[in-house]
């Protein structure tokens, strides 16, 4: 499954599968949670920015709060599945929503 996840990233991007798969099956995929923001700088060092196992983390201001942040640390390819995933889920709603409107109607 992971494998067809990388070729189907190496296809977006415009990338070789070939060039995706050497690199990732000499690298073991990181798990973000468990790793502390140094570890995954160095993690990060040994990886371009768009290989499917760089970590990316963004911080979210916690609502309520004027200092408190949140960091959420994953992969490129964890970003890319829940971006599809996202975006699965908005287009049957409005399909499921449109469908009602217009029986409706």
């Amino acid at each position: 499954m992971i494998a067809s996840l990388l070729f189907a990233l190496a296809a977006q991007s415009g990338a070789s599968a070939a060039v995706v798969a050497p690199i990732s099956a000499q690298i073991d995929e990181p798990d973000p949670k468990q790793m502390s923001r140094s570890e995954i700088n160095t993690f990060n060092a040994k990886l371009s920015r768009t290989h499917p196992y760089f970590i990316r983390c963004v911080r979210s201001d916690e609502t309520g709060s004027l200092v408190k942040t949140t960091y959420s640390c994953r992969t490129n390819q964890k970003w890319a599945m829940a971006d599809r995933v996202g975006s699965d889920n908005a287009r049957e709603t409005l399909e499921a929503m449109k469908g009602k409107s217009v029986s409706g109607n």
